[in-house]
């Protein structure tokens, strides 16, 4: 019997179309919720776990610090070696501290000298200003002189008998040098008002200049000041600090338990017990942080993308336009049934809540393998263009 090849595209009408992405967005909504319901598990676990972490630290810590010259060979070895990262990682957070702190008095010095240089301008600006004011009010002085001068002479020379008529070409000329007065009045009046708004704005946009600058100089000294704080007191401690990150470290890193006997031998163990479970949950966060983010990223192009087809799909039911078939490709109706898949494998979150480290590894294998950026911008692509072909039929 022949075997049935599978189907390499999925045919559907532009209403069955939309149909398919509005399922695959519910798809989407409820596997994020699954998620969200593995992270709370995850979280709440985490949380009571750390109880009993911090109770184990508690006692591990002080006591490898300070037996640990008493520590077996291999473990004091490992203690030392991570003492001297530790050293050297604090070194260049000293220097990269020290630098910090150098560029924060420059940038302090700069802000200095703009509010400065905004002040030297204001001062410099306006005595400019005030003589351009009084170049114009004087002006106005002399135009209303002209004015009064030229109404003066007509009054005169009205008063004769029959002035009016035997001075007619005087007072024309003297009336002309009063229209022309009064326009040169208005023209000097907008330009006085002008250098008044000039001086206004000036003043104000210096004001807003020298509170930006007078802001930011304090948020820089303060970041210099927290800089200098941090810088001093590692430089003062790093012996200590040193000594006491590295014990950290290796406790917090430990995965197999060094031949100690006692108390303190059995408080390692548990803690090696603990970290792996540290270890794990803190994976498993991981991942689903990863995957929410993912998840809610391509739900909202779904959401953009199926908004987009139903306008396209009103369009022809609007116009009664002929039925067409958009076809999807199978590699891209496979992706967008991922979410369904992954959903169900982690609907039980009980069962997924005890597995951090499979849930974990579904995450990585299952979707970010596949959900790649490359990817996701691929599908879209593939499903707009599927769509675009399928309209050509109207054209």
């Amino acid at each position: 019997m022949a075997k049935r090849k599978q189907a390499r595209t999925y045919r559907m009408t532009l209403g069955d179309f939309y149909r398919y992405l509005d399922a695959k967005e519910g798809d989407l909504t409820r596997c994020h919720q699954e998620i969200t319901e593995v992270r709370d598990t995850f979280r709440d676990i985490l949380t009571r776990e750390m109880v009993g972490w911090q109770e184990t630290f508690g006692v591990c810590y002080p006591e490898v610090l300070s037996k640990r010259r008493e520590m077996p060979p291999a473990f004091a070895e490992l203690i030392d070696r991570t003492e001297r990262e530790e050293h050297a990682r604090i070194e260049r957070e000293i220097a990269e501290l020290a630098h910090d702190a150098e560029q924060g008095h420059l940038r302090m010095d700069e802000l200095t000298a703009q509010a400065q240089a905004a002040t030297t301008e204001l001062r410099t600006s306006n005595p400019q200003l005030d003589a351009r004011e009084e170049h114009h009010k004087a002006r106005l002085v002399k135009l209303q002189d002209e004015y009064a001068d030229a109404y003066d002479a007509i009054e005169e020379l009205e008063s004769s008998t029959m002035g009016w008529l035997t001075n007619a070409f005087k007072i024309r000329r003297y009336k002309k040098i009063q229209r022309k007065a009064k326009k040169q009045q208005v023209k000097t009046l907008g330009l006085l008002r002008r250098v008044r708004r000039e001086w206004l704005d000036s003043v104000e946009k210096t004001g807003d200049v020298q509170a930006e600058l007078r802001g930011t100089w304090q948020e820089t000294s303060v970041e210099v000041s927290q800089a200098q704080s941090r810088h001093d007191h590692l430089s003062a401690n790093i012996e200590t600090l040193a000594e006491q990150s590295g014990v950290q470290r290796v406790i917090e890193e430990l995965t197999a338990a060094p031949p100690v006997e006692g108390e303190l031998g059995e408080a390692l163990q548990d803690m090696v017990r603990r970290n792996e479970i540290r270890r794990a949950y803190e994976g498993g966060l991981g991942a689903a942080a990863q995957i929410m983010g993912l998840s809610a990223g391509v739900h909202k192009g779904m959401k953009k993308f199926k908004q987009s087809v139903h306008k396209v799909w009103q369009e022809q039911r609007r116009y009664n336009l002929k039925e067409v078939q958009v076809e999807i490709p199978h590699w891209a109706a496979a992706m967008n049934e991922m979410w369904k898949q992954f959903a169900e494998r982690i609907r039980n979150e009980k069962r997924v809540g005890d597995r951090p480290n499979e849930f974990e590894e579904l995450v990585e294998q299952q979707m970010l393998r596949h959900w790649t950026n490359e990817n996701i911008q691929r599908l879209f692509e593939t499903m707009g263009e599927a769509l675009n072909r399928a309209t050509t039929a109207w054209d």
